[in-house]
């Protein structure tokens, strides 16, 4: 989080400095205003503005809600795989229910600061290793019943493991660079312009290319929040797998496991 708020302050600052060197340098006289910069150019960059953000903003949203709805699966298939160790041996079935904890565990620990940094930890592919190691090794015997259980208890292990991917996959997810800089260029051109007309004298043209200045200021801030699904003011928490660690002791007393 402090990464990103350094981050997103000094491209502001950038772009005001940059800002007052073109309004300087490049002020816009009135006829200027009137022909092809107010009637044809400024136009056409408000045009690329606005779609360049729209791109960035909805792609960065979609990336944070998949990454969110992906970590609600795979809290729901680990307490799904929790209450299928209740039908398994009751040795193999504890060690099971430990090895999950500690997946879990570790996803918490240490995958969430790697994941800020679009990555995932080597101590939660060591944990899900072994949990699939402990699933894979469950004897069930010549029961059919116990073998349906195992192959239940397998197929969750492997939507686990699957999700783990999913969830490695959006902490790698970003918003194309090429987006994000024609959208900040751009919106560098659309404070600067009204400023550059000159508003000096003006209450009203004052007023109106400050707040233009606030609303492109905030959509630029929004746009670089979103990049990375797990960073910034949006991001996504470990709260539902902290949820599920939770729901396991009440799983422990449903099923009578000590």
């Amino acid at each position: 989080m402090t990464l990103s708020l350094v981050l997103v302050l000094c491209v502001l600052a950038l772009l005001c400095v940059a800002g007052v060197l073109v309004v300087r340098k490049f002020g816009i006289s009135s006829d200027d205003s009137d022909g092809a910069i107010g009637t044809l150019i400024a136009p056409c960059v408000l045009s690329i503005y606005l779609i360049a953000m729209a791109m960035g903003l909805v792609i960065g949203w979609e990336n944070n809600q998949g990454a969110g709805d992906g970590l609600t699966d795979e809290a729901a298939t680990a307490t799904a795989l929790y209450w299928s160790t209740g039908a398994l041996p009751e040795e193999q079935g504890a060690r099971v229910r430990a090895d999950l904890r500690d997946y879990l565990e570790t996803s918490v620990r240490d995958d969430w600061p790697r994941m800020r940094e679009r990555a995932l930890s080597p101590e939660g592919d060591t944990a899900l290793q072994r949990l699939r190691t402990s699933v894979h090794a469950i004897d069930t015997g010549d029961d059919p019943a116990a073998a349906l259980d195992r192959l239940t208890a397998r197929q969750e292990v492997a939507d686990l493991a699957a999700q783990r991917v999913q969830r490695a996959d959006a902490a790698g997810s970003e918003i194309p660079r090429v987006v994000t800089l024609a959208a900040t260029v751009s919106a560098l051109a659309v404070v600067v312009l009204p400023f550059g007309m000159g508003v000096r004298g003006s209450r009203t043209r004052i007023f109106w290319a400050l707040l233009n200045l606030v609303f492109v200021a905030a959509t630029v801030v929004l746009l670089l929040y979103l990049d990375n699904p797990y960073t910034g003011a949006l991001a996504i928490g470990p709260d539902a797998l902290t949820a599920a660690l939770e729901g396991f002791d009440r799983i422990d007393a449903a099923i009578g496991a000590g």
